[in-house]
């Protein structure tokens, strides 16, 4: 990436990461209701809508999906090793959130998913090493986070529903689906179908998303996977070079 673009993902992410925990504090009543027109709940959404038109508009440079000749390791290089512990450090802490469910005795469906983020981490963690290396790592393997997200986004939905208040719960479902989505951008790098002008933008808001649901603290499973997703993107991010 360049500077201009990490500029502006620390910017917009510790703006983001503030401004709900501002509004986490100040932004329900005590029976759980949003408070309207509270301050830092409408700065957010601005920060986020605000950094989304700025990704994009400073992405335009990038090349398009037939642009792009090669695949994976040709568009993402672990040459630094900031990249590679970002990535592995955020699948340790992936491994950690699946751990801290299965040790708090969840039911059967939340270990079921604990399962999941265990085999997406593990896929995450070999596709590091692999890039790391040299090598193209499996396409196959590359599509396991994808279903794996996609499972966790269904579940996610269905549990949030039962929670009437959207400002409870949006910042979390657009994590998960911006993960769903990056995830899924870069299995098509695997099959020389990436478009690195899509995938920017969309990795640096997923990290902002996921950095914001990260601070709601709903629970340690919660803020471990949040946080291990930002650094593996963190990683994807200073690994990717699309000059080709």
């Amino acid at each position: 990436m360049k500077k201009t673009h990490w500029m502006l993902l620390v910017l917009f992410g510790a703006a983001s990461t503030l401004l709900r925990v501002w509004q986490n504090r100040t932004g329900f009543e005590e029976t759980g209701l949003a408070v309207r027109g509270n301050l830092p709940g409408l700065l957010l959404c601005a920060a986020l809508a605000l950094a989304a038109v700025c990704f994009v508009l400073t992405s335009r440079g990038l090349p398009t999906q037939r642009d792009v000749a090669g695949g994976l390791a040709d568009c993402f290089r672990f040459r630094r090793m900031i990249a590679v512990t970002c990535a592995v450090a955020g699948t340790f802490l992936t491994f950690a959130g699946a751990a801290s469910t299965v040790l708090g005795y969840a039911r059967i469906n939340n270990l079921l998913l604990a399962v999941f983020a265990i085999a997406a981490a593990a896929s995450m963690l070999y596709a590091t090493f692999a890039l790391y290396r040299g090598g193209e790592p499996q396409s196959l393997a590359m599509l396991v986070p994808v279903c794996c997200l996609a499972v966790y986004l269904v579940a996610l939905y269905r549990a949030d529903a039962a929670d009437p208040v959207l400002m409870h719960t949006y910042v979390e479902l657009l994590a998960t689906v911006g993960l769903t989505f990056t995830a899924l951008e870069r299995a098509a790098f695997s099959y020389r179908n990436g478009a690195p002008r899509i995938y920017l933008p969309a990795s640096a808001m997923t990290v902002i998303l996921s950095l914001a649901a990260a601070v709601d603290c709903r629970s340690v499973t919660s803020v471990l996977l949040f946080s291990g997703c930002a650094m593996i993107e963190l990683g994807f991010l200073a690994a990717a070079d699309f000059n080709q």
